[in-house]
């Protein structure tokens, strides 16, 4: 089965010794063999495996934020870790490079009127975890 995260929700985001695990409130979603959404799944995690090579893991994971309509900034990870309890993200578009083990991933919170966009790199492996 194949994932897609478009329309689920990003709730928590947490970190282990080489893993960043995302936490979606309302599952994502698992596609058949044409990538049309089938189902979506139940108690989901996305956790990232790390080439970390004892650089911080937090070293591998960059947030940019906008208001609407405005310019993107750069914040730190416990300023958005802030702005996730306060609201889940929207999950609006993916993007995988395999050549540079990378993702990105645009969010938005229409609670808050934020825009976002996370950047991970260096993924040595990514499992897709639901009931």
């Amino acid at each position: 089965m194949k994932y897609q995260l478009h329309d689920s929700q990003i709730n928590r985001i947490e970190f282990g010794e080489d893993t960043i695990t995302f936490t979606f409130s309302q599952g994502f979603w698992g596609t058949d063999e044409h990538g049309k959404m089938t189902e979506q799944l139940k108690n989901c995690k996305i956790v990232f495996e790390i080439d970390r090579n004892d650089v911080p893991i937090e070293d591998f994971i960059s947030i940019r934020v906008s208001k609407k309509g405005g310019a993107y900034k750069t914040i730190s990870l416990k300023k958005f870790m802030g702005l996730l309890k306060k609201s889940p993200f929207d999950v609006y578009l993916e993007y995988n490079c395999d050549f540079a083990s990378s993702k990105m991933l645009q969010i938005h919170s229409n609670t808050l009127r934020i825009r976002s966009e996370i950047f991970i790199e260096e993924i040595k492996n990514v499992e897709y975890v639901h009931d």
